[in-house]
């Protein structure tokens, strides 16, 4: 059981409605790190303008952003965000086989062009809080700079929200299934 209910919009001061009404207007409903977070509208109202914006704003592909998305929730060992954007991922057509491998941690290995250089990226970024200069001119030449500085606040987003389902021990919603081995 998530260690803080998930907040309705009932639950809130009329003043807070907005803020509410502003996540649903972007993702159709509050569900996972969004309930927890409208114990501080204003704060999950942040959270989800820039979800928005590293999710729908910018330019690279959407199988890639959830590429990148769940290589940060295996990092993060984030089941619900794993889970929520595996599904997103298939819908995007991003291989079960990719998946997979990202699931269980043997990627980037078996993955190839924009998947690999993705995956690693994620690796060095969050093993070992360092990218190396080859990675970051890769991601340049393939990307430009300023996706490259998106990927890292997709990234970043993400962290955050990884770390927030993990300290608030959010569940899985329903129909939602288990996909990282533990």
């Amino acid at each position: 059981m998530a260690r803080l209910p998930a907040v309705t919009r009932d639950q809130l001061k009329p003043e807070d409605h907005e803020y509410f009404d502003s996540i649903v207007g972007t993702r159709g409903s509050i569900r996972g790190p969004y309930g927890v977070l409208l114990h501080s509208p204003k704060l999950a109202a942040r959270v989800a303008d820039t979800g928005a914006f590293v999710r729908y704003e910018f330019g690279i592909p959407e199988a890639l952003k959830e590429t990148v998305i769940i290589s940060t929730a295996k990092e993060m060992n984030s089941q619900y965000e794993f889970s929520a954007h595996a599904k997103l991922a298939r819908a995007a057509g991003v291989s079960d086989k990719t998946i997979k491998a990202i699931a269980d941690g043997t990627a980037p290995a078996g993955l190839s062009g924009d998947e690999a250089q993705l995956v690693s990226y994620v690796h060095e970024l969050l093993r070992d809080h360092k990218v190396k200069d080859a990675t970051y001119k890769g991601l340049v030449d393939r990307f430009g700079e300023q996706d490259t500085l998106h990927l890292a606040v997709l990234v970043g987003h993400y962290l955050l929200v990884a770390q927030v389902l993990c300290t608030m021990d959010v569940e899985l919603g329903e129909g939602m299934v288990a996909e990282i081995p533990q």
